[in-house]
């Protein structure tokens, strides 16, 4: 485990370099997809109305930097950690547009557009996964405990993301929103490009447990110390810190207070179980599929399985339990109907065709 990969010291001038050049990229790099866009539709378009295309873009880029000058945070030294949980997050998000626009350029889809349709899936998937983490742990957001305090005065816990709190299916539901309005908008069908991107959920879902156990996030429950994959996360990590927190703490944290109890590495059971889902659904089920949709509803109803077996070994009371069920195996009953749904109409259609061909 290494929740922190390096530390970087900042002064406030390369902060302020920094944090201009990381703005210029974002809307350099949007403009250009948008020339691409129009040159491919038979038009030219100047820079000035590429920049301008994105105003929401535009827009929160010069609020970030209006409220990193009224607060100061860009006027002072900065150190930053890099955390492993982050590289890995954008890692997992890099390899998932490459592989998405592979898949769309053998599919005689527009690779253009994947790389469009990633920046709003990722913004929204951001909000969607904290939205719900929220909505699970309502009383912690809204409560006595509602603000932080920081170097820069209270904050509503809402923004504090060092704490920790996102939730995978809250993401996903959200970023599936989204890239339904985008593709309504675009006048693009959705099932055709569900399947041409859901293979690329699964590996970057392989990516980011990893980052997960890096972090210490997401962990599991206490398990035989003689099992050869036991895990011991050390103080810094989230496991230790959540366990640390608790009424019973010695039973959860070694007596010299050195790292956790053994508990199970569940973040590396559903790591490795979306490794295999990619495998399965790329290599094998989406040359052969049969209807338009089949690949995403094969991957609700494995994904909603997964994670229902490893919510079982896992012991981070704060995603959420009711009823004996954790809130993602709640989640994993609706999201497998879904998948059912989808499968089931997909594969009537798919008779009926069949039946109606001639001889």
């Amino acid at each position: 485990m290494l929740p922190v990969l390096l530390r970087i010291v900042l002064e406030p001038v390369w902060a302020w370099v920094l944090a201009v050049g990381v703005a210029l990229a974002v809307v350099v790099g949007r403009a250009v997809s948008f020339r691409k866009g129009a040159a491919r539709d038979g038009r030219k378009a100047s820079w000035g109305e590429a920049i301008w295309s994105d105003k929401a873009v535009v827009g929160a880029i010069l609020v970030a930097f209006l409220a990193a000058w009224r607060s100061g945070v860009l006027d002072e030294t900065i150190r930053l950690p890099l955390h492993t949980y982050g590289v890995m997050l954008a890692l997992a998000f890099v390899a998932s547009i490459w592989l998405a626009q592979k898949e769309a350029e053998r599919q005689g889809q527009d690779p253009l557009l994947v790389g469009d349709l990633a920046f709003w899936i990722l913004v929204s998937s951001l909000v969607g996964a904290r939205v719900f983490f929220i909505l699970v742990n309502w009383g912690e957001y809204f409560g006595a405990n509602a603000f932080v305090v920081t170097r820069f005065g209270r904050i509503p816990r809402f923004f504090a993301l060092w704490e920790g709190g996102m939730v995978f299916y809250g993401g996903f539901i959200a970023a599936a929103l989204a890239a339904a309005v985008y593709l309504r908008v675009k006048k693009m069908p959705f099932l055709p490009w569900a399947d041409t991107l859901i293979p690329s959920v699964a590996y970057g879902q392989f990516l980011g447990r990893i980052g997960c156990f890096a972090a210490g996030c997401c962990w599991g429950r206490s398990c035989d110390p003689a099992l050869p994959w036991a895990a011991h996360f050390p103080p810094e990590s989230l496991a230790f810190q959540s366990m640390a927190a608790r009424a019973n703490a010695s039973r959860f944290i070694d007596p010299d207070h050195l790292h956790t109890t053994p508990i199970h590495p569940v973040q590396l059971y559903e790591s490795l179980g979306e490794l295999m889902l990619f495998a399965f659904l790329a290599l094998w089920l989406r040359p052969r599929k049969r209807f338009n949709g089949q690949v995403m509803a094969a991957w609700l109803m494995l994904y909603a399985g997964l994670r229902t077996v490893t919510e079982t070994f896992r012991g981070d009371t704060e995603r959420g339990v009711y009823l004996g069920l954790g809130t993602g195996q709640w989640t994993s009953i609706v999201i497998f109907a879904t998948g059912l749904a989808i499968w089931v109409v997909g594969s009537r259609a798919t008779r009926k065709a069949v039946a109606a061909l001639p001889g």
